[in-house]
């Protein structure tokens, strides 16, 4: 009896999602195929052998909606960002966007009719930030890449 409560306790403690459906679903394929047969041979087997398949194709899909989950919170959060931005702030970010990257250079920038008060503020907002070229010959201002991603949307929006 104590080998039946520390096994229990082992399933209902589980919190790991791939092994908890894995064991209720193969539990349940085991239960089917003993009513099915009434052979308790073949439904342990059923049940031995569906339990890593189950397991390996739930654990890979809640894998994929929780990277989804993620990627839907961190644009989420970028929105969010990019909604609380000045109108100046948003003037220099449509730069980035009107030259098609992430990246200017400081020549770019300068030529650039944007604030320099709101370039200042985005660099504290820690959105921009000075960098190199990858050639490293030339400074260059770097914005977020989710940032320059939600703005870019923006703007295809407002030119559809």
């Amino acid at each position: 009896m104590k080998s039946i409560e520390k096994w229990a306790d082992r399933v209902y403690a589980e919190n790991d999602f791939g092994r908890s459906l894995a064991t209720s679903l193969s539990g349940l394929i085991g239960l089917v195929v003993y009513l099915l047969t009434n052979d308790w041979v073949i439904a342990a087997f059923s049940t031995i052998i569906s339990f890593p398949i189950i397991r390996l194709v739930s654990t890979g899909i809640n894998e994929k909606i929780e990277r989804n989950k993620q990627r839907n919170i961190s644009k989420e959060k970028s929105l969010n960002t990019y909604k609380k931005f000045s109108t100046e702030e948003k003037e220099v970010i449509a730069s980035y966007v009107k030259s098609g990257g992430s990246v200017l250079t400081w020549g770019q920038m300068n030529n650039e009719a944007v604030s320099s008060a709101a370039v200042e503020s985005l660099i504290q907002r820690e959105v921009l930030w000075a960098s190199m070229s990858a050639d490293g010959m030339r400074e260059t201002f770097a914005l977020d890449s989710e940032i320059f991603d939600i703005a870019n949307e923006q703007h295809t929006k407002q030119n559809s």
